[in-house]
């Protein structure tokens, strides 16, 4: 179905083909597993309005054969430059479109080598993964079921003397034992004033009782992604501290209610931001309500001032405001969501009222 897509849009643009270079490329690999289906780590497409081909070596061979069954197979037995030129010469290709995702000294290396000029390609296959189908709305469910236990067994785990770090290490094993592919590099496990930095990767400072704690957590499911915030109190906190929590749960909720296909990602970003803003804290929200989630955790679309694009049905968007405050601490709280003509379907379970261990 993609394929066939990508060869309808292919039709209507003046270059003959479209090439993704996908070796120990993780950018361009992504591109190539939602096109094709393979998971490997070396792999190439080159699709034409009337041809497709899915190129490797005999080390993917058989993966490839069994995993891509919308794209004729090559085997490279040469280079790989020869396998192009020969489909460029094959297919009068004079003009071919590579993903701007290419490392740029491979780019310089197929612009001195294939016999056909390289434009760069638009985000088409980006635009592409923004609308998700049905299978791909049930692995980014289970991505998402797995990072609510690990939030649910982590409240069970935490102990004021841990290191965040501890936490972290907890949470990635975790959620790997619940059958999750693999977790992030780093889960952002804010404690106290560390919890003011929106991006405040598990560190070794200790988790101290009477502050909040922001755990933003995700695992990957076959591919797909999940990202979710929650922010906890270790003992009892400050009415300063209860006071921001309650304004971003209600702002997390207006959005959840407001979001919708259609709606813009400003407007969407708005409801959110105006909020916060009318309870005194415009200046301590200063990211996008929300973004893209599915082979990457950060894709289009953005929910941000800067996107006035009506976001599609099908496109799984985060919901996640925050106040940050220098010197005291921090409130995030954040789920995964899939936009409908009608609303939205809240992929993520986990509480959101005020937890206290």
């Amino acid at each position: 179905m993609i394929v066939k897509k990508i060869k309808e849009i292919i039709k209507n643009e003046n270059y003959q083909a479209i090439f993704l270079a996908g070796h120990e490329n993780e950018a361009v690999l992504k591109n190539i597993r939602y096109v094709s289906g393979f998971t490997g780590t070396s792999g190439y497409v080159f699709i034409g309005a009337d041809f497709g081909y899915f190129i490797s070596d005999f080390r993917y061979r058989d993966q490839a054969k069994n995993q891509v069954t919308d794209l004729d197979f090559i085997e490279i037995d040469t280079t790989i430059f020869d396998v192009i030129n020969d489909l460029i010469k094959k297919h009068n290709v004079k003009l071919t479109a590579f993903d701007k995702k290419l490392f740029y000294s491979e780019y310089e290396k197929f612009d001195e080598e294939l016999d056909s000029e390289l434009v760069p390609l638009d985000n088409i296959i980006e635009k592409l993964r923004i609308s998700k189908n049905e299978n791909e709305i049930k692995l980014l469910q289970e991505a998402c079921n797995i990072t609510d236990r690990a939030f649910s067994h982590i409240l069970d785990f935490i102990k004021p003397g841990m290191t965040e770090k501890q936490v972290e290490r907890e949470l990635k094993d975790y959620m790997l034992n619940e059958g999750a592919d693999g977790a992030w590099d780093s889960f952002i496990v804010a404690s106290g004033p560390r919890g003011a930095m929106p991006h405040g990767i598990a560190s070794d400072k200790v988790i101290e009782t009477g502050e909040l704690v922001t755990l933003d957590i995700g695992c990957v499911y076959k591919g797909y992604t999940s990202d979710m915030t929650r922010t906890i109190a270790v003992g009892e906190v400050s009415d300063k501290l209860k006071e921001i929590y309650e304004v971003v749960k209600t702002a997390q909720q207006k959005g959840l209610d407001a979001a919708k296909a259609g709606i813009t990602g400003k407007e969407l970003d708005a409801v959110c931001r105006d909020y916060i803003s009318s309870k005194g804290y415009k200046e301590q929200f200063k990211h996008g309500t929300g973004h893209g989630i599915g082979l990457d955790v950060h894709e289009a679309p953005y929910v941000s001032v800067r996107n006035e694009n009506p976001l599609e049905e099908g496109a799984c968007v985060s919901i996640e405001p925050g106040i940050y405050i220098t010197g005291l601490g921090g409130v995030r709280i954040e789920d995964d969501i899939i936009l409908t003509r009608n609303g939205c379907i809240v992929l993520n379970n986990s509480p959101k009222d005020l937890i206290k261990i």
